[in-house]
């Protein structure tokens, strides 16, 4: 039990860095977004998304919840833009 939990350890934290580098480029998109009065919600852009990164999932068990993973980082992803645009 303990080295599958390591192993959690160490995915959880290689994630931390990949959602604190995607929050890094939504911040720059969010400036750019501001600069140019853009929306946030682009919603042609969110299906395409989510339509790339489910297609790649060959595990039908996951592919639902990966879905619901990508869904949930893009509202983080747009809630955080919202907060830069209204500083």
């Amino acid at each position: 039990m303990e080295e599958f939990r390591t192993r959690i350890d160490i995915i959880d934290e290689s994630m931390l860095n990949l959602f604190l580098e995607r929050m890094q480029v939504s911040k720059q998109i969010a400036k750019y977004k501001k600069a140019h009065n853009l929306p946030v919600f682009d919603a042609d852009r969110e299906k395409e998304v989510i339509r790339k990164n489910v297609e790649n999932i060959d595990n039908l068990e996951l592919k639902d919840l990966y879905e619901e993973f990508v869904v949930k980082m893009m509202e983080l992803s747009k809630k955080y833009q919202e907060r830069i645009i209204k500083e």
